[in-house]
């Protein structure tokens, strides 16, 4: 397994770093400046775990998904799923977004002590991610909303290790969870699986830092209260009102990369969870697993969440915003891959020739 100087020069130099966070803190040399990483110095270590939890390093993420989620039916769109639901949470949380869905996910999993601490993401001033580790209810609404800037969070991975968590459960964005199957998936023999349960977060992109900078010009003296993307655009909310900030400019902050992620809905978590586009102030959740599906029904039973069936028109639209995601990332891999850069899937395996064929509308 190949270590530091190969992250560096595979991920790092190309700028398709996903800052998931899990290279963080497990040596010396890999440190960030904000949401920048750098090897601070020549690393010769030849089996570095850095590379082998990276998300943007070559594996089999077909045998990965197959390992951990074996018994879900396959879907080329949106990954492997049980069954989609349209959820909500019929007494919210404060500072909740959506459905209110993770928040009381996270809750259950605390009461039923299905996990011993869970990895989430707070703020102190609403923007800057904050991730943390917690087993405290009273804690879950600091982690309360989404973030859009992107947080190194899975370095909390070697906090929960050195904390000695036996049940772990974790939060995070399409990459994090990737990178946290691979750390398994990769672990030496005589290394103990981990017990985990995954909550993964749909995502189309996170926002680089320097998007702070531009709030501040734009706002100047007001105080970041939330932040959205209705259907209707891209809203900050101040402690002065809502302000409507083009998408235009927006996407101008969106890191570099993002452009080679192949992943929406967060295909590898035992349970996906997304907005309900069509309607305000519900979820969207996909079962992956076994245990998802045993978290989700004791939270539907403790009477945290309530559900309907997923509309079929819904539910195409979320698979074609999917395989747009996909093709924009084979898009993006590919042009690197013809500038030298090592890819991390393999661009004509059979799970890519057929994302490329149903979106030219060859596969049923």
């Amino acid at each position: 397994m190949p270590g530091g100087m190969e992250l560096k020069n595979e991920v790092l130099a190309s700028s398709t770093c996903a800052l998931c966070g899990a290279c963080l803190d497990w040596c010396p040399y890999i440190a960030n400046i904000e949401d920048h990483l750098v090897l601070r110095f020549d690393c010769n270590v030849p089996d570095g775990r850095c590379y082998a939890v990276c998300p943007r390093t070559f594996a089999d993420w077909q045998a990965i998904s197959k390992k951990y989620l074996p018994d879900a039916p396959e879907n080329i769109e949106i990954g492997p799923y049980f069954k989609a639901y349209k959820v909500k949470a019929p007494i919210g949380i404060e500072g909740q977004q959506d459905g209110g869905t993770v928040s009381h996910l996270v809750k259950t999993l605390m009461e039923d002590q299905l996990a011993e601490t869970v990895l989430l993401t707070g703020s102190d001033d609403h923007i800057t991610p904050e991730p943390f580790l917690s087993s405290e209810i009273s804690e879950i609404k600091k982690a309360a909303g989404s973030r859009f800037l992107a947080s190194p969070g899975m370095r909390k991975l070697i906090e929960a290790q050195a904390r000695n968590v036996k049940k772990f459960a974790v939060v995070g964005r399409p990459c994090q969870i990737q990178a946290l199957r691979k750390l398994d998936y990769n672990r030496k023999p005589d290394t103990p699986a981990m017990d985990v349960i995954s909550i993964g977060l749909f995502c189309m992109w996170s926002l680089g830092w320097d998007f702070k900078n531009y709030l501040q010009r734009e706002f100047p003296g007001e105080e970041i209260l939330s932040i959205a993307i209705p259907q209707h655009g891209f809203e900050v909310t101040t402690d002065k009102g809502i302000h409507e900030v083009p998408f235009e400019e927006v996407k101008k902050f969106i890191r570099k990369g993002c452009d080679y992620c192949l992943d929406m809905t967060s295909e590898l978590a035992d349970i996906s969870v997304g907005a309900f586009e069509a309607e305000k102030g519900w979820n969207t959740v996909l079962i992956r697993s076994k245990k998802g599906q045993e978290l989700f029904d004791k939270s539907v039973s403790r009477g945290f969440l309530i559900f309907e069936e997923y509309p079929e028109a819904e539910l195409e639209r979320l698979k074609g915003a999917s395989i747009g995601k996909k093709m924009r990332g084979l898009s993006a891999a590919q042009e690197a891959f013809d500038r030298g850069v090592k890819p991390f899937v393999d661009l004509n395996s059979e799970m890519y020739t057929n994302v490329k064929k149903l979106a030219e509308g060859k596969v049923e």
